[in-house]
């Protein structure tokens, strides 16, 4: 019979394995292509390891926070206004509780796994912003629908065929995607998403570098190949935290060390803390900002109070 606790642990395991899913993605579990091919399969729960290779491995980590190239920035804008360019809508001026915000998180990997791979399945593009370029090929497209099907018959049919009531499958079925939306939301989406980051991506450093008084100013130490620098771009849209822990490692599935990721991202996590210090005094060396917050709650405050920045019309703001 089903089990509410079952269903709790079952999305922690989901959420851990998918660990291996991620370094998989990127290429970085195996030296043989297909460990890496299959063992993205390891984000089952999370989200389509089939769509997950355009969304992150190539739409985000080419272009990171850059508005109308990363699909991260349009994952949450139904309920959460992430960016200045995102249009201002009513639902926005709740983000600034926190409430709101846990409240956004918790259907996110329903989203990932089968929400959003419907609409590209409609569409043939991830919020117009990244086009699904393997639908003629009938291993991709099968795989991305097999997904769709095997996720509801675990996560939706299994429970309300084995609890023994509806109210307790009910319970079981959104536990598990609460659960996982909160984790994976919590630990991925705060390392990119607050306003000096989102003021780091290479659209904002050309901006800058064209308006003569920014360019005068704020510039002037820099060394202007920093400004065009995709690398230097990684390191100032991404944020560390905790990075001494371990404990903090294992739990954020190495999300933790996300600057050295973004650098290295065909680096397996497990290696990630061995090049930070490195890392790290390059940065310094060449002025790049390395933002290394010292706990998770440091990162995630940080990111709370941008969104209540975000919460408040613009256009309000600019006729008053």
């Amino acid at each position: 019979s089903g089990s509410i606790l079952g269903s709790f642990l079952f999305a922690i395991t989901g959420w851990l394995m998918g660990a291996l899913g991620h370094d998989a993605g990127h290429f970085a579990a195996s030296r043989i292509a297909w460990v890496n091919e299959w063992g993205v399969w390891a984000m089952f729960f999370i989200c389509n390891p089939i769509l997950w290779q355009h969304q992150h491995t190539y739409g985000h980590h080419s272009f990171t926070n850059e508005f109308d190239h990363d699909p991260d920035l349009h994952h949450f804008d139904k309920f959460i206004r992430v960016h200045k360019r995102i249009r201002y809508e009513a639902q926005f001026r709740y983000q600034s509780n926190w409430l709101y915000v846990m409240f956004a998180y918790l259907f996110v990997v329903f989203g990932t796994c089968f929400y959003i791979p419907w609409g590209v399945l409609s569409s043939g593009t991830l919020y117009g912003v990244v086009d699904w370029s393997d639908q003629d090929r009938p291993s991709k497209s099968g795989g991305l629908k097999l997904h769709m099907f095997l996720y509801i018959f675990i996560v939706v049919v299994a429970p309300l065929c084995t609890h023994t009531s509806l109210a307790s499958a009910l319970f079981a079925i959104y536990l598990h995607i609460a659960t996982l939306g909160l984790v994976f939301a919590l630990f991925s989406q705060i390392n990119h998403l607050n306003e000096p980051s989102l003021e780091s991506d290479m659209d904002s450093r050309t901006a800058k570098m064209s308006t003569p008084l920014s360019s005068s100013l704020s510039q002037s130490k820099r060394d202007p190949r920093l400004v065009e620098s995709w690398a230097a771009a990684q390191v100032e849209t991404s944020n560390n935290f905790a990075s001494q822990s371990l404990f903090w490692h294992v739990l954020s599935n190495g999300l933790n060390h996300q600057i050295e990721h973004h650098l290295f991202p065909g680096l397996n996590h497990g290696h990630l803390h061995l090049i930070s210090p490195v890392v790290r005094a390059t940065c310094q060396e060449f002025g790049v900002t390395y933002k290394s917050y010292d706990t998770w709650r440091d990162l995630m405050e940080a990111t709370l109070t941008w969104f209540d920045k975000l919460s408040v019309d613009d256009t309000l703001i600019a006729k008053n």
